[in-house]
Protein backbone atom coordinates (compact mmCIF):
# COMPACT_ATOMS: atom_id res chain seq x y z
CA UNK A 1 0.00 0.00 0.00
CA UNK A 2 2.82 2.22 0.77
CA UNK A 3 4.82 1.49 -2.55
CA UNK A 4 1.92 2.18 -4.33
CA UNK A 5 1.28 5.77 -2.42
CA UNK A 6 5.10 6.55 -3.08
CA UNK A 7 4.66 5.66 -7.15
CA UNK A 8 1.78 8.39 -7.19
CA UNK A 9 2.35 10.55 -10.33
CA UNK A 10 0.96 14.29 -9.44
CA UNK A 11 -2.18 14.99 -11.43
CA UNK A 12 -1.03 16.29 -15.39
CA UNK A 13 -2.35 15.76 -18.69
CA UNK A 14 0.37 15.35 -21.27
CA UNK A 15 -2.26 15.54 -24.43
CA UNK A 16 -3.80 18.46 -23.60
CA UNK A 17 -0.51 20.46 -22.35
CA UNK A 18 0.72 19.56 -26.22
CA UNK A 19 -3.09 20.53 -27.75
CA UNK A 20 -2.63 23.87 -26.27
CA UNK A 21 0.87 23.78 -27.41
CA UNK A 22 0.24 22.84 -30.62
CA UNK A 23 -2.89 25.22 -31.31
CA UNK A 24 -0.73 28.29 -30.20
CA UNK A 25 1.34 27.38 -33.11
CA UNK A 26 -1.36 26.90 -35.71
CA UNK A 27 -2.92 30.17 -34.88
CA UNK A 28 -0.82 32.36 -32.22
CA UNK A 29 -3.27 34.69 -32.22
CA UNK A 30 -5.41 32.51 -30.23
CA UNK A 31 -2.79 33.35 -27.11
CA UNK A 32 -4.82 36.03 -26.61
CA UNK A 33 -7.66 33.73 -25.10
CA UNK A 34 -5.47 31.84 -22.43
CA UNK A 35 -2.05 33.80 -21.58
CA UNK A 36 -4.29 35.96 -18.93
CA UNK A 37 -4.82 32.95 -16.74
CA UNK A 38 -2.41 30.29 -17.94
CA UNK A 39 1.29 30.36 -16.74
CA UNK A 40 4.30 28.86 -17.46
CA UNK A 41 4.23 26.81 -14.02
CA UNK A 42 0.46 25.37 -15.29
CA UNK A 43 2.78 22.93 -17.77
CA UNK A 44 3.66 19.62 -15.90
CA UNK A 45 6.30 19.03 -18.28
CA UNK A 46 10.01 21.10 -18.32
CA UNK A 47 9.84 21.23 -22.01
CA UNK A 48 6.45 22.46 -22.12
CA UNK A 49 7.02 25.56 -19.90
CA UNK A 50 9.87 26.13 -21.98
CA UNK A 51 7.99 26.20 -25.58
CA UNK A 52 5.00 28.34 -23.88
CA UNK A 53 7.70 30.80 -22.96
CA UNK A 54 9.46 30.96 -26.13
CA UNK A 55 5.72 31.25 -27.33
CA UNK A 56 5.02 34.24 -25.26
CA UNK A 57 8.41 35.67 -25.86
CA UNK A 58 8.04 35.81 -29.80
CA UNK A 59 4.65 36.79 -29.28
CA UNK A 60 5.89 40.26 -27.48
CA UNK A 61 8.68 40.53 -30.25
CA UNK A 62 5.86 40.62 -32.81
CA UNK A 63 6.82 37.55 -34.23
CA UNK A 64 4.63 34.51 -35.20
CA UNK A 65 5.60 31.23 -33.34
CA UNK A 66 6.16 28.22 -35.96
CA UNK A 67 8.57 25.50 -35.51
CA UNK A 68 11.80 27.32 -37.59
CA UNK A 69 11.32 30.74 -35.03
CA UNK A 70 11.00 28.64 -32.71
CA UNK A 71 14.10 26.87 -33.17
CA UNK A 72 15.77 29.60 -33.59
CA UNK A 73 14.95 31.18 -30.62
CA UNK A 74 16.06 27.98 -28.01
CA UNK A 75 19.03 27.98 -30.12
CA UNK A 76 20.11 31.68 -29.24
CA UNK A 77 19.24 30.59 -25.26
CA UNK A 78 21.52 27.67 -25.74
CA UNK A 79 18.25 25.46 -25.09
CA UNK A 80 17.74 23.60 -28.24
CA UNK A 81 18.28 20.58 -26.55
CA UNK A 82 15.60 20.59 -24.18
CA UNK A 83 13.14 20.15 -26.88
CA UNK A 84 14.90 17.43 -28.95
CA UNK A 85 17.07 19.67 -30.91
CA UNK A 86 13.91 21.22 -32.17
CA UNK A 87 12.45 17.54 -33.56
CA UNK A 88 9.69 17.91 -31.06
CA UNK A 89 8.99 21.25 -32.01
CA UNK A 90 8.20 19.85 -35.17
CA UNK A 91 6.21 17.33 -34.02
CA UNK A 92 4.20 18.90 -31.92
CA UNK A 93 3.04 21.39 -35.27
CA UNK A 94 2.40 18.54 -37.59
CA UNK A 95 0.33 16.49 -34.74
CA UNK A 96 -2.44 18.97 -33.82
CA UNK A 97 -5.64 18.86 -36.54
CA UNK A 98 -6.59 22.73 -34.89
CA UNK A 99 -6.90 25.13 -32.67
CA UNK A 100 -10.34 25.31 -32.54
CA UNK A 101 -10.68 23.62 -28.63
CA UNK A 102 -7.64 25.24 -27.44
CA UNK A 103 -9.40 27.02 -24.11
CA UNK A 104 -11.29 23.73 -23.33
CA UNK A 105 -7.60 22.51 -23.69
CA UNK A 106 -6.00 25.07 -21.41
CA UNK A 107 -8.79 24.96 -19.01
CA UNK A 108 -7.53 21.17 -18.59
CA UNK A 109 -3.89 21.90 -17.98
CA UNK A 110 -4.82 24.84 -15.47
CA UNK A 111 -7.50 22.59 -13.52
CA UNK A 112 -4.41 19.49 -13.53
CA UNK A 113 -1.68 22.51 -12.42
CA UNK A 114 -4.75 23.28 -9.38
CA UNK A 115 -4.75 19.85 -8.74
CA UNK A 116 -1.11 19.59 -7.82
CA UNK A 117 -0.90 22.93 -5.57
CA UNK A 118 -3.33 21.71 -3.47
CA UNK A 119 -1.21 18.20 -3.06
CA UNK A 120 1.60 20.64 -2.00
CA UNK A 121 0.13 22.91 -0.04
CA UNK A 122 -1.55 20.01 1.57
CA UNK A 123 1.89 18.41 2.14
CA UNK A 124 3.28 22.18 3.73
CA UNK A 125 0.82 21.78 6.06
CA UNK A 126 1.53 17.98 7.15
CA UNK A 127 4.97 18.85 7.51
CA UNK A 128 4.70 21.96 9.49
CA UNK A 129 2.55 19.96 11.97
CA UNK A 130 4.82 17.32 12.48
CA UNK A 131 8.00 20.12 13.06
CA UNK A 132 8.57 19.47 16.79
CA UNK A 133 9.81 22.94 17.07
CA UNK A 134 7.11 24.83 15.13
CA UNK A 135 5.48 28.25 16.25
CA UNK A 136 1.47 27.31 16.47
CA UNK A 137 0.50 30.42 15.66
CA UNK A 138 2.83 30.99 12.29
CA UNK A 139 2.30 27.44 11.35
CA UNK A 140 -1.69 28.21 11.21
CA UNK A 141 -1.25 31.65 9.05
CA UNK A 142 0.92 30.01 6.98
CA UNK A 143 -1.60 26.62 6.17
CA UNK A 144 -4.22 29.66 5.99
CA UNK A 145 -2.25 31.34 3.56
CA UNK A 146 -1.46 28.49 1.76
CA UNK A 147 -5.02 27.45 0.98
CA UNK A 148 -6.04 31.10 0.23
CA UNK A 149 -3.18 30.97 -2.38
CA UNK A 150 -5.26 28.62 -4.16
CA UNK A 151 -7.84 30.74 -5.09
CA UNK A 152 -8.44 31.98 -8.94
CA UNK A 153 -5.68 35.20 -8.58
CA UNK A 154 -7.37 36.56 -12.54
CA UNK A 155 -11.19 37.70 -11.17
CA UNK A 156 -11.42 40.67 -13.48
CA UNK A 157 -10.34 41.87 -16.69
CA UNK A 158 -10.89 44.00 -19.94
CA UNK A 159 -14.68 44.11 -20.98
CA UNK A 160 -16.42 47.13 -22.51
CA UNK A 161 -17.39 50.43 -20.40
CA UNK A 162 -20.96 49.70 -21.31
CA UNK A 163 -21.41 46.67 -19.53
CA UNK A 164 -20.90 47.68 -15.79
CA UNK A 165 -23.00 50.89 -16.37
CA UNK A 166 -26.11 49.07 -15.19
CA UNK A 167 -24.36 48.21 -11.95
CA UNK A 168 -22.91 51.96 -11.85
CA UNK A 169 -26.13 53.57 -12.19
CA UNK A 170 -27.86 51.24 -9.58
CA UNK A 171 -25.21 52.38 -6.80
CA UNK A 172 -25.87 55.74 -8.07
CA UNK A 173 -29.73 54.83 -7.22
CA UNK A 174 -28.94 53.66 -3.91
CA UNK A 175 -26.91 56.31 -2.47
CA UNK A 176 -29.55 59.08 -3.58
CA UNK A 177 -32.17 56.93 -2.08
CA UNK A 178 -30.07 56.92 0.99
CA UNK A 179 -31.12 60.35 1.00
CA UNK A 180 -28.07 61.87 2.83
CA UNK A 181 -24.62 62.84 1.97
CA UNK A 182 -23.22 60.42 4.30
CA UNK A 183 -22.84 57.67 1.60
CA UNK A 184 -20.30 55.35 3.27
CA UNK A 185 -20.14 54.05 6.83
CA UNK A 186 -20.64 57.14 9.22
CA UNK A 187 -18.16 58.40 11.83
CA UNK A 188 -19.61 59.39 15.45
CA UNK A 189 -18.34 62.94 13.65
CA UNK A 190 -21.16 64.92 11.84
CA UNK A 191 -18.59 66.96 10.61
CA UNK A 192 -16.24 64.98 9.21
CA UNK A 193 -18.93 63.04 8.14
CA UNK A 194 -19.85 66.16 5.79
CA UNK A 195 -16.32 66.38 4.66
CA UNK A 196 -15.63 62.73 3.95
CA UNK A 197 -19.04 61.70 2.68
CA UNK A 198 -18.17 58.91 5.65
CA UNK A 199 -15.97 56.05 5.04
CA UNK A 200 -16.06 54.09 1.30
CA UNK A 201 -16.18 50.22 0.96
CA UNK A 202 -12.71 49.55 -0.40
CA UNK A 203 -10.72 52.01 1.17
CA UNK A 204 -7.43 52.47 3.17
CA UNK A 205 -7.94 55.25 5.78
CA UNK A 206 -4.92 55.88 7.80
CA UNK A 207 -5.56 57.88 10.67
CA UNK A 208 -1.55 59.48 11.71
CA UNK A 209 -0.61 60.68 15.08
CA UNK A 210 2.05 61.40 17.68
CA UNK A 211 1.04 59.99 20.97
CA UNK A 212 -1.41 60.84 23.07
CA UNK A 213 -2.98 62.62 19.95
CA UNK A 214 -6.00 60.37 20.89
CA UNK A 215 -5.65 58.06 17.38
CA UNK A 216 -6.66 54.65 19.76
CA UNK A 217 -9.47 56.92 20.94
CA UNK A 218 -10.51 57.42 17.56
CA UNK A 219 -10.01 54.24 16.20
CA UNK A 220 -11.94 52.37 18.83
CA UNK A 221 -14.44 54.94 19.06
CA UNK A 222 -15.27 54.71 14.58
CA UNK A 223 -15.05 50.53 15.09
CA UNK A 224 -17.63 51.04 18.49
CA UNK A 225 -19.97 53.13 16.54
CA UNK A 226 -20.12 51.17 13.36
CA UNK A 227 -20.57 47.78 15.34
CA UNK A 228 -23.62 48.69 16.21
CA UNK A 229 -25.29 47.87 12.80
CA UNK A 230 -22.48 45.85 11.55
CA UNK A 231 -20.05 42.93 12.37
CA UNK A 232 -16.49 45.29 13.08
CA UNK A 233 -13.30 43.00 13.59
CA UNK A 234 -10.71 44.98 15.77
CA UNK A 235 -7.03 43.84 15.34
CA UNK A 236 -5.08 45.84 18.70
CA UNK A 237 -1.36 44.88 18.49
CA UNK A 238 -1.56 47.61 21.43
CA UNK A 239 -3.72 46.77 24.00
CA UNK A 240 -5.16 44.46 25.66
CA UNK A 241 -9.31 42.87 25.66
CA UNK A 242 -9.90 44.29 29.10
CA UNK A 243 -8.29 48.01 28.20
CA UNK A 244 -10.72 48.04 25.14
CA UNK A 245 -13.54 47.25 26.80
CA UNK A 246 -12.68 49.92 30.03
CA UNK A 247 -11.92 52.33 26.88
CA UNK A 248 -15.44 51.60 25.14
CA UNK A 249 -17.48 51.49 28.33
CA UNK A 250 -16.38 54.86 29.93
CA UNK A 251 -17.10 56.05 26.03
CA UNK A 252 -20.47 54.86 25.87
CA UNK A 253 -21.20 55.43 29.63
CA UNK A 254 -19.87 58.75 30.15
CA UNK A 255 -18.09 57.07 33.01
CA UNK A 256 -14.83 58.79 34.03
CA UNK A 257 -12.01 56.39 32.78
CA UNK A 258 -9.68 57.09 35.81
CA UNK A 259 -12.82 55.59 38.15
CA UNK A 260 -12.65 52.65 35.86
CA UNK A 261 -9.04 51.41 36.85
CA UNK A 262 -9.41 52.28 40.55
CA UNK A 263 -13.55 52.15 41.35
CA UNK A 264 -14.00 53.64 45.18
CA UNK A 265 -17.02 54.65 47.05
CA UNK A 266 -16.56 58.25 46.27
CA UNK A 267 -18.87 58.12 43.28
CA UNK A 268 -21.13 55.60 42.07
CA UNK A 269 -20.82 54.66 38.90
CA UNK A 270 -22.56 51.42 39.01
CA UNK A 271 -25.99 51.70 37.68
CA UNK A 272 -24.41 53.50 34.32
CA UNK A 273 -21.81 50.92 34.02
CA UNK A 274 -24.17 48.07 33.97
CA UNK A 275 -26.07 49.93 31.24
CA UNK A 276 -22.82 50.36 29.22
CA UNK A 277 -21.84 46.81 29.45
CA UNK A 278 -25.61 45.90 28.51
CA UNK A 279 -24.88 47.80 25.16
CA UNK A 280 -21.98 46.85 24.75
CA UNK A 281 -22.97 42.92 24.66
CA UNK A 282 -24.83 44.04 22.24
CA UNK A 283 -22.22 44.97 19.80
CA UNK A 284 -21.26 42.93 16.61
CA UNK A 285 -17.44 43.12 17.17
CA UNK A 286 -14.58 40.95 17.04
CA UNK A 287 -11.12 41.86 19.20
CA UNK A 288 -8.01 40.08 18.87
CA UNK A 289 -5.40 41.62 21.07
CA UNK A 290 -2.27 39.49 20.02
CA UNK A 291 0.82 41.75 19.99
CA UNK A 292 3.47 41.61 17.43
CA UNK A 293 2.21 39.52 14.42
CA UNK A 294 2.85 39.72 11.17
CA UNK A 295 0.72 40.93 8.12
CA UNK A 296 0.57 36.86 7.02
CA UNK A 297 -0.98 36.39 10.02
CA UNK A 298 -3.63 39.59 10.73
CA UNK A 299 -4.79 38.69 6.69
CA UNK A 300 -5.09 34.59 7.43
CA UNK A 301 -7.11 35.35 10.61
CA UNK A 302 -9.17 38.19 8.72
CA UNK A 303 -10.23 35.94 5.99
CA UNK A 304 -10.82 32.87 8.36
CA UNK A 305 -13.60 35.02 10.49
CA UNK A 306 -14.93 36.99 7.34
CA UNK A 307 -15.01 33.38 5.75
CA UNK A 308 -17.41 32.87 8.95
CA UNK A 309 -19.09 36.23 9.82
CA UNK A 310 -18.00 38.60 6.53
CA UNK A 311 -16.71 41.95 8.11
CA UNK A 312 -17.68 45.20 6.97
CA UNK A 313 -14.92 47.38 8.79
CA UNK A 314 -11.60 46.60 9.94
CA UNK A 315 -9.31 48.65 12.10
CA UNK A 316 -5.39 47.77 13.16
CA UNK A 317 -3.96 49.66 15.68
CA UNK A 318 -1.44 50.04 14.69
CA UNK A 319 1.08 49.14 11.49
CA UNK A 320 4.11 50.34 13.13
CA UNK A 321 3.49 47.57 15.83
CA UNK A 322 3.56 44.87 13.44
CA UNK A 323 6.39 42.01 13.58
CA UNK A 324 9.08 42.98 10.74
CA UNK A 325 12.79 42.93 9.72
CA UNK A 326 14.13 46.25 10.60
CA UNK A 327 16.86 46.44 8.35
CA UNK A 328 13.97 46.23 5.71
CA UNK A 329 11.56 48.64 7.58
CA UNK A 330 10.98 50.30 4.24
CA UNK A 331 9.69 47.23 2.01
CA UNK A 332 7.51 45.97 5.10
CA UNK A 333 5.72 48.57 5.90
CA UNK A 334 5.10 48.92 2.38
CA UNK A 335 4.03 44.95 2.42
CA UNK A 336 1.66 46.21 5.44
CA UNK A 337 -0.35 48.47 3.95
CA UNK A 338 -0.27 46.84 0.53
CA UNK A 339 -1.58 44.18 2.63
CA UNK A 340 -4.34 45.96 4.53
CA UNK A 341 -5.68 47.57 1.26
CA UNK A 342 -6.26 44.50 -0.28
CA UNK A 343 -8.37 43.05 2.68
CA UNK A 344 -10.20 46.44 1.88
CA UNK A 345 -10.66 45.25 -1.50
CA UNK A 346 -11.49 41.61 -1.13
CA UNK A 347 -14.16 42.22 1.73
CA UNK A 348 -15.74 45.31 0.03
CA UNK A 349 -15.37 47.56 3.20
CA UNK A 350 -12.62 50.38 5.00
CA UNK A 351 -10.31 49.49 6.29
CA UNK A 352 -8.78 51.84 9.53
CA UNK A 353 -5.17 51.50 10.04
CA UNK A 354 -3.35 53.72 13.15
CA UNK A 355 -0.17 54.73 12.24
CA UNK A 356 2.60 56.50 14.28
CA UNK A 357 4.30 59.25 13.12
CA UNK A 358 7.94 60.59 13.39
CA UNK A 359 9.79 61.94 16.44
CA UNK A 360 11.80 64.25 14.76
CA UNK A 361 7.92 66.59 14.55
CA UNK A 362 8.17 66.91 18.11
CA UNK A 363 11.66 69.41 18.03
CA UNK A 364 9.94 71.55 15.15
CA UNK A 365 8.22 74.79 15.88
CA UNK A 366 5.15 73.72 13.76
CA UNK A 367 3.95 70.70 14.84
CA UNK A 368 0.80 70.28 13.08
CA UNK A 369 2.26 67.02 11.00
CA UNK A 370 2.24 66.88 7.21
CA UNK A 371 2.96 63.52 5.00
CA UNK A 372 6.47 63.25 5.21
CA UNK A 373 6.03 62.73 9.22
CA UNK A 374 4.50 59.40 8.30
CA UNK A 375 7.17 56.98 9.73
CA UNK A 376 8.02 55.57 6.11
CA UNK A 377 5.51 57.60 4.80
CA UNK A 378 6.51 57.33 0.73
CA UNK A 379 4.92 53.08 0.94
CA UNK A 380 2.55 54.04 2.83
CA UNK A 381 1.03 57.48 1.66
CA UNK A 382 1.00 55.65 -1.58
CA UNK A 383 -1.22 52.38 -0.40
CA UNK A 384 -3.48 54.87 1.30
CA UNK A 385 -6.93 55.98 -0.26
CA UNK A 386 -7.52 58.73 3.05
CA UNK A 387 -4.96 59.83 5.59
CA UNK A 388 -5.59 61.89 8.18
CA UNK A 389 -3.61 63.20 11.07
CA UNK A 390 -4.92 64.38 14.19
CA UNK A 391 -3.04 67.00 16.47
CA UNK A 392 -3.88 68.72 19.79
CA UNK A 393 -2.48 72.45 19.69
CA UNK A 394 -3.07 72.56 23.84
CA UNK A 395 -0.69 69.59 24.10
CA UNK A 396 2.67 71.42 23.13
CA UNK A 397 1.14 74.96 23.78
CA UNK A 398 -0.69 75.08 27.56
CA UNK A 399 -1.71 78.79 26.68
CA UNK A 400 -3.33 78.32 23.33
CA UNK A 401 -6.81 79.36 22.70
CA UNK A 402 -7.32 75.96 21.08
CA UNK A 403 -7.35 74.18 24.88
CA UNK A 404 -9.59 71.17 24.68
CA UNK A 405 -10.03 70.63 20.76
CA UNK A 406 -8.49 68.17 19.00
CA UNK A 407 -7.72 68.76 15.13
CA UNK A 408 -8.23 66.14 12.44
CA UNK A 409 -6.33 66.90 8.97
CA UNK A 410 -7.44 65.61 5.99
CA UNK A 411 -4.13 65.54 4.49
CA UNK A 412 -5.06 63.42 1.55
CA UNK A 413 -8.33 61.87 -0.43
CA UNK A 414 -9.40 61.06 -3.37
CA UNK A 415 -12.64 62.30 -3.26
CA UNK A 416 -12.35 64.58 -0.81
CA UNK A 417 -10.96 67.89 -0.41
CA UNK A 418 -7.08 67.56 0.88
CA UNK A 419 -5.89 70.37 3.49
CA UNK A 420 -9.37 70.51 4.99
CA UNK A 421 -9.37 70.36 8.95
CA UNK A 422 -11.94 69.27 11.10
CA UNK A 423 -12.07 70.30 14.51
CA UNK A 424 -13.41 67.96 17.71
CA UNK A 425 -13.78 68.15 21.15
CA UNK A 426 -11.38 66.04 23.50
CA UNK A 427 -12.86 64.33 26.50
CA UNK A 428 -10.17 61.73 26.77
CA UNK A 429 -11.60 61.72 30.23
CA UNK A 430 -14.21 59.10 28.98
CA UNK A 431 -12.24 57.85 26.03
CA UNK A 432 -14.30 59.78 23.19
CA UNK A 433 -13.96 62.52 21.02
CA UNK A 434 -17.13 64.25 20.88
CA UNK A 435 -18.75 66.89 18.30
CA UNK A 436 -17.39 70.52 18.80
CA UNK A 437 -20.07 72.15 20.28
CA UNK A 438 -20.62 75.83 19.07
CA UNK A 439 -17.79 78.33 17.39
CA UNK A 440 -14.25 77.36 17.50
CA UNK A 441 -12.76 79.21 20.34
CA UNK A 442 -11.15 82.72 19.21
CA UNK A 443 -7.57 83.58 19.38
CA UNK A 444 -7.42 87.21 20.78
CA UNK A 445 -4.75 89.70 21.40
CA UNK A 446 -5.04 93.14 23.08
CA UNK A 447 -4.48 96.05 20.78
CA UNK A 448 -1.14 97.75 20.93
CA UNK A 449 -1.46 101.52 21.49
CA UNK A 450 -1.06 103.55 18.84
CA UNK A 451 -1.34 100.65 16.87
CA UNK A 452 -3.85 99.37 14.05
CA UNK A 453 -5.16 96.93 16.97
CA UNK A 454 -5.70 94.39 14.16
CA UNK A 455 -5.57 90.91 16.01
CA UNK A 456 -5.90 87.30 13.95
CA UNK A 457 -9.26 85.61 15.19
CA UNK A 458 -10.24 81.86 14.40
CA UNK A 459 -13.89 80.77 13.68
CA UNK A 460 -15.33 77.49 12.68
CA UNK A 461 -17.71 77.32 9.36
CA UNK A 462 -18.74 73.40 8.54
CA UNK A 463 -16.32 72.15 10.91
CA UNK A 464 -13.59 73.84 8.79
CA UNK A 465 -11.33 76.73 10.26
CA UNK A 466 -12.24 80.12 8.63
CA UNK A 467 -9.46 83.34 9.58
CA UNK A 468 -9.44 86.99 9.33
CA UNK A 469 -8.52 90.50 10.58
CA UNK A 470 -10.91 92.16 13.56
Amino acid sequence: MEAAAALRVPPHSVQAEQAVLGGLMLAPEALCRVQDWLAPEDFYRRDHRLIYESIRALDEKGRPADAVTMGEWFEAQGQLHLVGDGAYLFELANTTPSAANITGYAEIVRDKALARRIIEAGTEIVNAGFDQGFDPDQALATAQTLVQSLAPSQTGGLAPASSSLKDWFSDLRHRYELGSTVTGLATPWDDFNRATHGLQDGDLIVLGGRPNMGKSIAGLNIAECAASTRHVAVFSLEMTRNQLHRRGISAAGRIPHDWLLAPTDADDYWAQVTEAVRQRKSLHLSIDDTPSITINQLMARARALHMRDPIRLLVVDHIHDFKIDAKLARFEYGAIAQGLKTLAKEFNCPVVALAQLNRALSSRAEKRPTMADLRESGEIEQKADMIVFIHREDYYDRETHLKGVVELILAKGRDIESGRSIYLANDFAHMALRNLEGPLPMHERPAMAGASGRSRYFGRKGGQAVGGDD
